[in-house]
């Protein structure tokens, strides 16, 4: 039988919205899906309305342009939805463009709707598609609610069981399983799936797999060869360009990190992490230039998206500091303060960005009397501030002779970077350079270690089945430090031993989740993250 010659679905019992600003597509697809008995069709023509629908209602699949007019696209749609859970586990997202551009199409599969149409839009396409996605993700629901919900030795018992009958997700089933262990903190588990992969035939997403667990263990050498491979057999396998990015920077060599990030954005540049990762990169090599450029438009594609942040901001201001553009540099803190006025951190760290561009700009009074009214703020608050932000402070701070909140910023920066060698070499190249070589040296050595006896004194206590002192202390020390992720690990891994020994508490459970996503915000590859994830599914269950 031919495709077309299929009889229609019968969609009386699914609700679907429509997201297209145009009325008269609007009116096709209620006639194409009216046409295979479907009653309950919602219409939103903006972005806003969507995410409005999606909040009051559920449904089984969501139809949305690409590109709605002004405010939010399609994409930011389906990012900010997928962020704040409003789509369920079973529902389908097509995604329809009139664009057939290899651009649109490799930015369309980075977002990774369900699918995605090109108009004009025929009814037996748009059903096959449907029905095709709508089997697909009922299968897959319960394994999508499970990771939803953290449980993700829960998440690979169900694709066990899927993959124990063959059928056709046979591929997309083992590269779950993978995933999945990789977020439960078992790269030898992902290692064998990837390699058995790699047995059959040479793939890519096996590959790719392969190196980043080899970067997780450290081996960055090894999995630098195997992105190679991946990113020169597929320019637009773009993930690998990412992560051969990550691997070259760690190695050292900037130059080809920012080469790679910059082919990636060739193919396709609507994606602003990586527009901040090529910003970053080129700043540390000089480039400002393109650092520039790629802050610029970072900023450009956060705006109405939920991944907006003060950041390429704050660096895009660095940038023209830098390049003593002061006041190119204060538009750029005047347009993070109107952007994000909603924001009370983004409004903070503009303000306290001001100082350092008054003082470039020959307004030290202005400077000064800015810094004694949030000095304070400033001390007590010092982690909210990005680490080469208080890189950026302190040669104004100094300049205007306040050297205690000088050293509360780097004593908060190296208590919750205890790890980073970079930041305290940097610290003390600093305090060297203001003649402060002895009071720099003594800052770093006892940031350091008060974030290590904290944590060591709670590890003690545990030891000595003190659990609640330690408990205790180690809140005290997130309070203090709380950006630290070995020390929200600890305080992690307290609160489930607390729970194996006494018993499930949900404030516990809750408790011990957010420390481990904080920590993981940060670390985003940290092994140890997922083992103790796994540990909490079990005390959970």
């Amino acid at each position: 039988m031919k495709i077309h010659d299929l009889p229609r679905p019968d969609f009386s019992k699914k609700s679907f919205l429509v997201i297209e600003d145009y009325e008269g597509m609007r009116g096709i697809l209620r006639d194409i899906l009216g046409r295979a008995g479907t009653t309950r069709i919602d219409f939103a023509s903006s972005g806003g309305g969507a995410l409005a629908m999606l909040e009051k209602n559920r449904y089984d699949a969501v139809l949305c342009d690409l590109h709605l007019g002004h405010g939010k696209s399609g994409q930011q749609v389906l990012e900010e939805a997928r962020q704040r859970r409003l789509v369920a586990p079973h529902a389908v997202w097509l995604m329809v463009s009139a664009e057939k551009t290899s651009e649109m199409v490799t930015g369309m599969a980075e977002t990774r709707p369900d699918d995605y149409l090109v108009k004009p839009i025929t009814e037996t396409l748009l059903f096959t598609r449907l029905l095709r996605q709508m089997d697909k993700k009922k299968m897959l629901a319960p394994i999508e609610q499970a990771m939803r919900d953290h449980e993700y030795l829960k998440a690979m018992r169900l694709v066990g069981q899927l993959l124990a009958a063959p059928g056709p997700h046979t591929r997309e089933l083992k590269r779950m399983e993978a995933e999945l262990a990789l977020l439960a903190g078992d790269p030898a588990r992902a290692r064998a799936v990837f390699e058995e992969a790699l047995g059959q035939r040479d793939q890519p997403w096996a590959r790719l797999g392969l190196a980043r667990t080899l970067f997780q263990e450290g081996r960055f050498e090894e999995a630098r060869q195997h992105l190679l491979d991946v990113t020169a057999g597929s320019r637009s396998y773009l993930d690998a360009h990412d992560w051969l990015a990550r691997a070259l920077e760690t190695l050292g060599d900037l130059e080809g990190a920012q080469e790679a990030l910059q082919r990636a954005l060739s193919v396709s540049p609507h994606v602003a992490s990586r527009q901040s990762s090529l910003g970053e990169v080129a700043a540390r090599r000089g480039d400002l230039e393109t650092a520039a450029r790629a802050y610029r438009r970072c900023i450009e594609l956060g705006l109405n998206s939920p991944h907006a942040t003060a950041a390429p901001y704050l660096s895009l201001a660095r940038i023209f500091l830098a390049r003593d553009e002061s006041g190119e540099a204060a538009k750029v803190i005047g347009r993070l303060a109107s952007d994000m006025k909603e924001d009370d951190n983004a409004q903070f760290l503009a303000r306290v960005m001001e100082i350092p561009i008054r003082l470039n700009s020959g307004g030290e009074k202005a400077a000064r009397k800015l810094l004694e009214e949030l000095a304070p703020t400033l001390r007590d608050d010092a982690h909210l501030l990005p680490p080469e932000m208080a890189f950026a402070l302190a040669g104004p701070l100094m300049r205007l002779g306040d050297m205690e909140t000088t050293d509360a910023l780097f004593s908060s920066l190296l208590a919750n970077h205890h790890e980073h060698p970079d930041y305290a070499s940097r610290v003390r190249a600093l305090y060297a350079e203001a003649g402060r070589e002895e009071e720099g040296g003594k800052l770093v050595q006892e940031a350091t270690r008060a974030a290590l006896e904290i944590m060591d004194k709670g590890v003690r206590l545990s030891r000595e089945g003190k659990l609640d002192e330690a408990l205790s202390l180690l809140r005290e020390a997130r309070h203090k430090i709380p950006g630290n992720p070995r020390l929200l690990l600890n305080h992690a891994y307290l609160l489930i031993s607390y729970m194996e020994q006494r018993g499930r508490d949900l404030h516990l459970v809750n408790e011990a989740l957010d420390c481990i996503q904080s920590a993981r915000a940060r670390h985003t590859h940290d092994k140890r993250a997922g083992e103790l994830l796994a540990r909490l599914e079990q005390v959970r269950a």
